[in-house]
Parts: C-alpha cells; structure tokens; sequence
C-alpha cells in the first residue's frame, strides 16, 4: 500500500539531490568570478604598478633566499662542530688501538723470548 509518506520521501530524495547539484554550481560559480575577478584586477594594473609588484616580488624571493643562506651557513657551521668532534674521537680511538696493539706486540715478543731461554 502506498502511503503518503512514501510518495513524499521519494520526492524528498530527488529535492535533496538536486539541491546539492544547485549548491555545487553555485559554489563553482563563485570560484569562477572570484578567478575572474582577479584576472581582471591584474589587467587593470598600471605598468607602473606591475612593475612595482615584481619589484616587491623579487625584493620578498631575496630576503627569503638571504634567510635561507644564513640558516644553511648556521647549519653547515654546525656540521663542521660535529665533523671535528667526531675526527678528534677518531684520532683518540686509533691512538688507543695503535697502544693496544703496541701492548699486544710487545706481550708477544716476552712470550716468545721466554720460550726461547
């Protein structure tokens, strides 16, 4: 048996789609003027002020690069400060391995001039 409720709900879902379709276009739509807009805008500009704003552009790309050279230079500073540590830790191990083997040498040679008296 057909209800009311069911012929209704029915027309509910087909509502509820097509407004979500109509809310996507809307929201497209926006997105396009809003785009346009700003193309627009860029037109408009002066050569004076495009000019203006690739000076400030590029002046923004220097001061972000300078940034970055200094924070590289911190870091490669840094890693120099690592690399000597970890030399002068390097140079004591094989100081301490050249003893130890010194040690070891000598141990044999007491050894074998034992055996031989």
């Amino acid at each position: 048996m057909t209800s009311a409720h069911n012929i209704a709900q029915g027309f509910d879902r087909a509502g509820l789609a097509l407004a979500g379709v109509a809310a996507s276009c809307i929201q497209d739509a926006h997105v396009r003027q809003y785009l346009a807009d700003e193309e627009q805008a860029e037109r408009n500009l002066t050569a004076t002020q495009r000019a203006l704003h690739a000076v400030e552009r590029q002046r923004r790309d220097l001061i972000a690069a300078r940034e970055e050279v200094a924070r590289l230079r911190a870091e490669n500073a840094t890693l120099r400060t690592e690399n000597a540590g970890l030399r002068a830790e390097l140079a004591r191990m094989r100081s301490r391995a050249l003893e130890a083997e010194g040690r070891l040498v000598r141990a044999a040679k007491a050894v074998a001039a034992r055996r031989a008296a």
